[in-house]
């Protein structure tokens, strides 16, 4: 009887380290798992800034092919409007 009882405390004893190293380490994986997501943020927020700015290049670059800068500056500072309606019944 006292032998059984022994067994029950060992068995007890066990399961109870058990379970607390197991909390330990539930709170371990989940304060790693709290960082991992920090990283995450970061990463997101700097790729999002990055392609942001790989959007605004490509639009620029764009408008340098497609002659947009250039028709732009002849309208602003050659002042190189295309004719109105009065024109068109001018002969040259």
């Amino acid at each position: 009887m006292l032998k059984f009882n022994r067994n029950i405390w060992l068995v007890n004893g066990v399961v109870i380290i058990m379970t607390v190293a197991l909390s330990l380490l539930t709170v371990y994986w989940h304060h790693q798992m709290f960082e991992l997501y920090e990283i995450e943020i970061q990463v997101k927020g700097k790729n999002q800034s990055l392609m942001a700015l790989n959007k605004q290049l490509l639009m620029e670059r764009s408008e340098l092919f497609s002659g947009m800068a250039v028709y732009e500056k002849a309208q602003n500072i050659l002042l190189m409007h295309s004719p109105g309606k009065d024109a068109k019944g001018l002969a040259l």
